[in-house]
């Protein structure tokens, strides 16, 4: 699941190469995102249409190596470079929904709602700053709390539409939730917690807070019966370098 050549876009497949380090990384330590990694649009500036043209090709020949019924329906190839990084965004997704329903593989649809989740977090910040200052955010305790509040909804409904596009079933039990209870039950007390989404071992939460293992929220996650891998916080480019990473396993 490694590279496959073509041309040089970033095209990690796991968080292993998303985030380098992170599985030898210490109890509860936090691991940045490597740089650039999420980014389509800065390589693919540097591509030729034929390039690109090579690279969807590639993906249509993957996606098809697991699934032979696989079909990309198009109309032609994108003469845009908007329309050609759309494309490749499209079947990096497309390649992920396969390996999960064919093969029961969470890993790359780790990395892709990663991306789809940073890359909404980010317009959602943006659009969310011009609300308010319209007056259009109402918020009960501050600005950051009513920008970070529509970011949340933007994102999730982001991942919704997705999921529900592609027959993804998001609900109570599955491997894969948008905003489902992860329950604790160790205790006397049944307590829970609510990942923004979760996509196997993999906990996402979008803030526009830094957390941390000493988080109750992160810790809360760690402790539900699932267990997580690692927690990724996801939070807009725009707040600070090095916004989004992952907090490793406490249990190691």
């Amino acid at each position: 699941m490694g590279g496959n050549g073509g041309p040089p876009l970033n095209d990690p497949q796991t968080l292993g190469r998303t985030f380098p380090g992170l599985a030898n990384a210490p109890r509860g330590a936090l691991v940045a995102l490597a740089d650039n990694i999420l980014d389509l649009t800065g390589p693919a500036n540097r591509l030729t249409t034929g390039l690109a043209e090579d690279h969807v090709n590639m993906l249509i020949q993957q996606i098809r190596t697991i699934d032979p019924k696989y079909r990309q329906d198009s109309l032609g190839f994108p003469t845009t470079l908007e329309g050609q990084v759309n494309l490749i965004r499209q079947l990096r997704l497309d390649r992920a929904v396969a390996f999960y329903r064919v093969k029961g593989e969470t890993r790359p649809l780790q990395v892709e709602t990663l991306r789809i989740m940073q890359e909404r977090a980010d317009s959602a910040y943006a659009e969310g700053q011009v609300l308010f200052d319209a007056g259009r955010l109402q918020p009960r305790l501050s600005r950051e709390e009513a920008i970070g509040n529509y970011v949340d909804r933007a994102v999730r409904r982001e991942l919704r539409e997705l999921y529900n596009v592609r027959g993804i079933d998001y609900s109570k039990g599955q491997q894969i939730t948008v905003i489902g209870r992860e329950y604790d039950t160790s205790g006397s007390d049944l307590t829970y917690r609510i990942p923004d989404a979760r996509v196997g071992n993999i906990a996402f939460d979008v803030t526009l807070s830094r957390k941390t293992l000493a988080t109750p929220q992160v810790r809360g996650f760690f402790n539900s019966d699932f267990k997580p891998d690692a927690v990724l916080i996801v939070r807009p480019t725009q707040l600070v370098s090095n916004s989004t990473y992952a907090i490793s396993s406490p249990r190691k």
